[in-house]
């Protein structure tokens, strides 16, 4: 890659893979960090609960807003050249699905064939159960990602006849709430997950459209300025946490806020970024992370989960977190766990090519969404349980299910058979 010419079509926005790449390892860098491993016995928790300047850090470091968006714009280009080529709905649910369930149930075996190892060795039961809780938390994006790209093929729709009306509509639908839930106390927060992400996702179709670039820079500076004033508001003058990865679970209207200061400013600096990748090694680099993307993303987990099993092997302590001694070891924690997922990256891709290519039979839209509902329950399932319970297996086996499923495809005709009955409706000659 390195040395062969490289050829960029010419409707590649390649600011959006920047982002999408330059988002990995920060997400890698934080739940590398959030890892504490602490106790006598030992137990896993979040290292970085107590520890203050992260607050602060998660006004620019927290990307997930920055994340959908550029998913919003990859979602919604395919699904125009899908739809361009004829496909259908259905046909771009079942494509997106099965891109996602394949690498998260391979992944997730590679968890559970880790803690099995660790076991083996002698851990500890219930240290294995805390860390094996904390391994399945960043699978929450796998189940967020999954609900929103379904919705993208109605989004869109709703996206071209009424834009405006669309982006309000969500936008009111999470501050009501989230204010519902923060002064009636109403149970209604988790409704978040969907239309929050969905705001943000949706942000991403006008940055494809490049409403948000025809803008003056200034506008656009000012606009996230006001964002972020917003957010004081919030935070200072409404008892939300400072913390944007607190906003999180559930999503509240700070994260919204996020997001729209995140878009713009991402526009402000599309013309740098796009500049940039004209340099050869920022592309090929950024290449190398988009290539690689999912087995970072998903086997990053696995990685530290190796790391801290050989780290049991070998009898190495663990410092208390928050100290100076914890703080100097994360050095080599970072480089242990990126050198395991370098190692990943080699050997997953070739077993990611033994799953047998999805058979071209069409299968209606309430069997797509179905398939894509099973991978969000088993995902969820082990999200909020661990890896260690007897749901896992349930869970696992119902992911499996989906991915035949949705590889086999039906119940409906081939596609091939499909398109001759079409063609014949429409009077085309059969070749």
């Amino acid at each position: 890659m390195s040395r062969s010419p490289i050829r960029i079509p010419p409707d590649r926005d390649l600011s959006i893979d920047f982002v999408r790449a330059i988002c990995l390892p920060i997400v890698v860098l934080l739940h590398a960090f959030q890892m504490g491993i602490d106790g006598e016995p030992l137990r896993a928790f979040n290292a970085l609960a107590e520890w203050t300047p992260l607050a602060g850090i998660t006004w620019i470091g927290m990307i997930m807003p920055t994340f959908f968006i550029a998913g919003g714009f990859a979602g919604i280009t395919t699904w125009r050249r899908l739809r361009h080529r004829g496909e259908s709905a259905a046909e771009y649910i079942r494509v997106r699905a099965l891109r996602l369930a394949r690498p998260v149930l391979l992944a997730m075996a590679g968890v559970l064939v880790t803690l099995g190892a660790m076991a083996a060795l002698g851990a500890d039961p219930e240290f294995l159960r805390s860390f094996a809780f904390r391994l399945a938390e960043p699978l929450w994006f796998i189940a967020v990602y999954a609900i929103c790209t379904s919705f993208v093929p109605l989004m869109s729709w709703f996206h071209h006849r009424a834009a405006w009306a669309t982006y309000f509509t969500l936008a009111g639908l999470v501050v009501a709430i989230d204010l519902a839930g923060r002064y009636l106390g109403l149970p209604l927060g988790a409704l978040n997950w969907l239309f929050l992400w969905l705001f943000v996702q949706q942000l991403g179709f006008g940055v494809r459209d490049q409403w948000y670039s025809r803008r003056p820079r200034w506008l656009l500076l000012l606009l996230a300025v006001v964002a972020y004033g917003l957010i004081c508001v919030a935070v200072f003058g409404m008892g939300y946490d400072p913390d944007m990865i607190a906003n999180l679970n559930p999503p509240t209207v700070v994260l919204l806020l996020l997001g729209l200061a995140q878009v713009y400013l991402f526009t402000l600096l599309q013309p740098s970024i796009r500049a940039l990748m004209r340099r050869r090694a920022v592309l090929v680099t950024i290449g190398a992370l988009g290539i690689y993307g999912m087995v970072i993303y998903l086997w990053h987990t696995v990685a530290m989960a190796v790391v801290v099993g050989i780290q049991l092997a070998l009898g190495l302590p663990f410092p208390t977190v928050l100290t100076s001694e914890w703080w100097i070891t994360r050095i080599p924690w970072l480089l242990a766990i990126c050198a395991v997922i370098a190692i990943f990256c080699v050997i997953v891709p070739p077993i990611e090519k033994r799953w047998p290519a999805e058979r071209p039979r069409g299968m209606p839209l309430w069997a797509s969404i179905l398939c894509t509902l099973l991978l969000v329950a088993a995902v969820g399932c082990v999200l909020t349980q661990g890896y260690l319970t007897p749901l896992t297996a349930f869970a696992m086996g119902g992911l499996a299910a989906a991915i035949v499923w949705l590889t086999v495809g039906g119940p409906g005709a081939m596609q091939g058979e499909r398109m001759l009955e079409d063609a014949a409706v429409r009077g085309i000659p059969r070749e």
